[in-house]
């Protein structure tokens, strides 16, 4: 069909089409229709009129259209209306079963806290520790048994509750992907606490006082630990009972539950952050007001977690299951390599591998872990127990970061930092044919690329000695991932390799890659910091013989092969952030796809009029 016939054909339905766009009928039907027909006569301008007007004139209708259908998704305050009024009822409806069982547990261990503290006048002293309990008794016999709370400002209080609190009931509900098993240590070992906590004022004669100044706060926080028990239980729900899916769908699809049921309740932790520090100070208050606070408080939680999603659910408001919207596609597609990728899709493309890859990475891992383990208590010229003193390094917030150098520097392990060394170098050819298996080259004897990997694997490892797990290796690693890389892929040449390394990093990359795996180093030492990992030694405990250093050796050697092996797979994961970074850098800088597409270009033969058979 000639140009001059095809738009006379057209040229009233396209007007028709551009009259309905200016008077704004924004009818959803009628726009998916339109939209349909003007890419499909797009896409016949595109294939017979390349180089025309027409082609250019039909392109731009069709943005129009599809600006039109996209411009109607809600304004985000009205989609952020709908998630608290609409998504998160309807997710507490149909997850009330999970909200239960959590209430069941963590008042089962209030209650064996409460028991416990009768049965033992010191068991608060070992939930607690020493040092509140001596200072709560002073507080009583002040006087004023709430102090507590009128130490420091109000602002600074507030940050720090808050962080603190948020930070736990991330932790309830992020270990929910053990199997739920980690939740509800956490629910058992939090109720338990509270539970001495509150019959300590008891014992003292002083829980009315205690009563209505700590849950002022108290009903908001705890109600936020039990939700967050709830999201940790259904995070792990996927793995324990997949149902139709398969497991993988079953337990992406429960972990996005869960996450959208922690952020639900961050404004309730930040409330009860501020309400601690406002106003639970004022102990003066008069008692029925206070009363009425927490009343009022202990009304909110029901009728929004309880009252008000059963009854949108009774009324009708609820149209079909949201299970299903949940549901993230299967990322099978293979990892393209001749692309120019962002760091997200770098970090897509990183854990796409590790999955494809997964069977080969952990036995890598764990034969890496087990090296270590022999190696370092075998070589040591001390105790086990003294080897990796962890009584003496505090895995809390930034201290483990800081102290990690101890697995790679430490005096009692003859050439420990060789041995380690070595290990990376290992890990690093095995990252590198995982990648090279992904892209589907022919893995070989790439072994002797050991010794030029020596270079990048000493970086890492003195950038420990020196700075530890900080900031400044948010660029250090990824750089000498994206090292390498090269070196392996390209030049076996450490020096030379460094100057191409140069030409190739993108520095806003490398630095997202790095923020994200301080992130993940930071959550998974935390497992190993709060009281689950100990909890988790106790399950094992009777197959050590009662021998003395027996359990310290025990802890010890569990502790230091958990910590190493968390080490060798965030290392891991960075060597393969370092050769996907290489293959979108090389794309950018040297643009070799393109100019095989650009020598391919023309070289098809193209078929003029209607299509053959």
């Amino acid at each position: 069909m000639k140009e001059t016939a095809f738009i006379r054909q057209n040229k009233e339905k396209w007007a028709e089409y551009e009259e309905m766009l200016r008077e704004h009928r924004h009818d959803p039907e009628k726009l998916n229709e339109l939209f349909i027909r003007i890419t499909d006569d797009l896409s016949y301008a595109r294939t017979f009129y390349p180089h025309r007007s027409v082609r250019i004139y039909l392109n731009s209708l069709a943005q129009r259209v599809f600006y039109n259908i996209y411009r109607g998704k809600g304004f985000p305050m009205r989609r952020l209306k709908r998630f608290w009024t609409d998504e998160l009822p309807q997710l507490f409806w149909e997850e009330r079963r999970a909200f239960l069982l959590s209430c069941c547990i963590f008042f089962l261990a209030f209650a064996i806290g409460v028991v416990s503290s009768v049965i033992d006048p010191d068991f608060a002293r070992i939930m607690l520790g020493d040092g509140y309990v001596d200072m709560t008794l002073n507080n009583i016999k002040a006087g004023d048994p709430m102090a507590v709370y009128k130490d420091s400002g109000p602002f600074g209080m507030t940050a720090t509750i808050a962080g603190r609190n948020l930070f736990v009931a991330f932790q309830t509900a992020l270990f929910g992907v053990l199997a739920s098993i980690g939740t509800v240590f956490i629910l058992m070992y939090n109720g338990v606490m509270i539970g001495a906590f509150q019959y300590f004022f008891i014992e003292h004669g002083v829980f009315w006082e205690s009563f209505l100044t700590i849950w002022i706060h108290g009903t908001l926080e705890v109600s936020a630990i039990i939700i967050a028990g709830a999201s940790g239980l259904v995070a792990g729900s996927g793995l324990l009972f997949p149902g139709t899916f398969t497991r993988g769908q079953a337990f992406r699809m429960s972990i996005r539950r869960g996450l959208k049921i922690f952020f639900g309740i961050v404004p309730v932790i930040v409330l009860a952050a501020i309400f601690e520090s406002f106003f639970t100070r004022y102990t003066e208050t008069p008692a029925f007001v206070r009363a009425a606070f927490i009343a009022a408080s202990l009304l909110f939680v029901l009728w929004y977690f309880a009252w008000f999603p059963r009854h949108k659910a009774q009324t009708g408001a609820f149209a079909g299951s949201s299970a299903k919207a949940e549901l993230a596609p299967d990322h099978t597609k293979p990892v393209d390599f001749t692309a120019i990728k962002s760091a997200g899709e770098i970090l897509s493309d990183i854990f796409s591998v590790l999955r494809r890859q997964f069977g080969k990475a952990v036995r890598v891992l764990v034969a890496a872990t087990g090296l270590f383990t022999l190696g370092s208590f075998g070589l040591s010229n001390v105790e086990p127990a003294m080897t990796f003193p962890f009584r003496d390094v505090s895995f809390w917030l930034f201290d483990i970061l800081k102290e990690v150098d101890l697995f790679f520097f430490n005096e009692s392990v003859p050439y420990l930092v060789f041995g380690q060394t070595l290990l990376l170098c290992g890990l690093s050819i095995a990252a590198f044919r995982a990648i090279a298996r992904e892209e589907g080259a022919k893995v070989h004897g790439e072994w002797k690329a050991m010794l030029s990997m020596l270079l990048p694997a000493a970086g890492f490892v003195l950038s420990l000695k020196i700075q530890g797990i900080g900031l400044l290796c948010l660029i250090v690693y990824p750089f000498l991932a994206l090292w390498a890389a090269v070196i392996y892929f390209e030049n076996r040449n450490p020096v030379l390799a460094l100057s191409r390394c140069f030409s190739l990093l993108r520095w806003g990359h490398g630095m997202m890659l790095g923020f994200f795996m301080l992130v993940l180093c930071y959550l998974m030492f935390a497992f190993i910091e709060f009281p689950v990992w100990n909890l988790a030694l106790e399950l094992f405990s009777w197959m050590i013989p009662r021998s003395d250093g027996a359990m310290e050796a025990y802890r010890s050697i569990s502790t230091a092969a958990a910590s190493m092996l968390i080490l060798y797979f965030l290392y891991f994961l960075t060597m393969l952030g370092g050769a996907l970074q290489y293959f979108s850098g090389r794309e950018a800088h040297d643009a070799k796809n393109l100019y095989r597409e650009l020598e391919q270009l023309g070289g098809k033969r193209q078929i003029r009029g209607l299509a053959r058979e």
